[in-house]
Formats: C-alpha cells, sequence, structure tokens
C-alpha cells in the first residue's frame, strides 16, 4: 500500500496465499474464488497484483495466467529471487524469462530483485537486468529486502552506466514492525523510489482472530501451510504483541 499523489491509497493484492493447491502454501485453491477476489478489487477501482516466481512453489504466475490477468487490465508485478547463493546473470534472466513465459506475456510492469545475492557483484546483476530492460522485458525495476546501503549503492551503479535505475521499493512496514523508518524511507525519498509494503496488518495479527501463541490448526500460522506457517510464527507470534 502507498499514498499515491492524489491521496488515493495505492492498493496492491498480494497473490503469494492463491494457488492451485496446499502442498505449497497456497491458502485460496479454487479457481473461481481467486477471480472472485480479483473482481472486488477491481470493483474498488484497483487494478494491481504482485506475485513472485518463487511463490506457491513457482505455480502462482501460471494460476495467474489461468485467472487471465491481461484480459482483466491489471497492472503486475513479479520478482526473481535467489534461492541459494550464486545466481549470476544467466540464472537472473532465465528466472524473469520464466516469469514471462508463466505469466502468458512478453512484458511485465515491475521486475523486482526479490533480495540481495550478496555473492554476486551487484554490477552483475544490474547489467543483466539492464540487457532485460533494454530487450523490452519489463518496464519498472524493483527491489526488495535491500538495506538503504544496498539501494544507494545500486542507484549509484545505475546512474554511472546509464543502466535502467529502481523507481520502487517494497518492504515489510506495520505498526509494530517499522525497522524502514530510519534509513530506508530517507535514502528511496532521496533517490526517488516510490515505496509499497508487504504484511501491512502483521499478517493478519491485527485482525484480532489470534489471541495467543497457540498454533492455529489452519491459516497462515499453522503447520498446514509448511515452512511458511513456522517462518510467520516467528516473525509475529510474541507475547508482548498479544498483550498489547
Amino acid at each position: 500500500m502507498l499514498l499515491t499523489g492524489t491521496g488515493k491509497p495505492r492498493v496492491i493484492l498480494g497473490t503469494m496465499t492463491f494457488g492451485p493447491d496446499t502442498d505449497s502454501g497456497a491458502r485460496q485453491t479454487d479457481l473461481a474464488d481467486y477471480n472472485k477476489a480479483l473482481d472486488y478489487l477491481q470493483s474498488q477501482g484497483y487494478n494491481e497484483i504482485d506475485t513472485a516466481r518463487t511463490c506457491v512453489g513457482g505455480k502462482q504466475e501460471a494460476w495467474t495466467k489461468d485467472a487471465r490477468w491481461k484480459e482483466r487490465g491489471l497492472t503486475l508485478a513479479t520478482k526473481c529471487y535467489p534461492h541459494e547463493p550464486g545466481m549470476h546473470k544467466d540464472s537472473i534472466l532465465a528466472s524473469l524469462d520464466k516469469s514471462l513465459a508463466e505469466l502468458g506475456t512478453d512484458c511485465v510492469d515491475i521486475f523486482y530483485l526479490h533480495a540481495p545475492d550478496r555473492s554476486v557483484p551487484f554490477t552483475e546483476t544490474l547489467e543483466a537486468v539492464n540487457r532485460a530492460h533494454k530487450q523490452g522485458k519489463f518496464v519498472q525495476l524493483g527491489l526488495s529486502n535491500y538495506t538503504a546501503f544496498e539501494v544507494a549503492e545500486i542507484v549509484m551503479h545505475c546512474k554511472y552506466n546509464n543502466w535502467v535505475r529502481p523507481t520502487i521499493y517494497q518492504g515489510m512496514y506495520n505498526a509494530i514492525t517499522r525497522s524502514i523508518e530510519r534509513e530506508l524511507i530517507p535514502v528511496c525519498r532521496r533517490y526517488g523510489l516510490d515505496i509499497v509494503v508487504y504484511n501491512p496488518v502483521a499478517g493478519g495479527i491485527f485482525s484480532g482472530k489470534y489471541k495467543s501463541s497457540e498454533v492455529p490448526t489452519e491459516g497462515r500460522y499453522s503447520d498446514a501451510v509448511g515452512r511458511m506457517g513456522g517462518m510467520y510464527r516467528k516473525r509475529y507470534f510474541r507475547d508482548a504483541t498479544f498483550d498489547a
């Protein structure tokens, strides 16, 4: 979510829980329900969705194609995540090409580097991304989960090499997770990057559904969604949070 110049919130539907099966972390597995969610999004005047190559075990993008995102006129962002160190330029380009094929398109609106691979020089990563941009495979470059220092470094590399510059940053932010306020927000303002956030309601904690750290039997915090459940419990299931 981001405030636009009109004062209207920029609302983006994250799709990481929509997919064909629960084995890879999906919670909404009926394509009709996915289409209902997209219908509602658009009925409220919003048209942006966010996915990633890694979502639902790599199955989410194809599911979004099945929901006919292009025919709906949606704006879409996807991401490339370095699952292990050593994601060199060929792997980045292959990941983007796979995303485009799964989504049924030759260009996405936003392509994010999902997280830094610090084992590969940023110049190598950015040169590859610039090549893809020149080939018309994405419109905007985004960064996600990078430190403020890395954002500044990347902007400078792009400036001095005349490569496509990042223009949007996606980070975790809500009332109890506010670390981006200290340095990331200022650096994004300094270099002209829009900011959008994930986990704005702390993974559902603010909904009031969760009253204690007892592991639920279903939903985002359960073991039914695999490792993601444990990851989210580690992130938000704290006594101080429930006490508040």
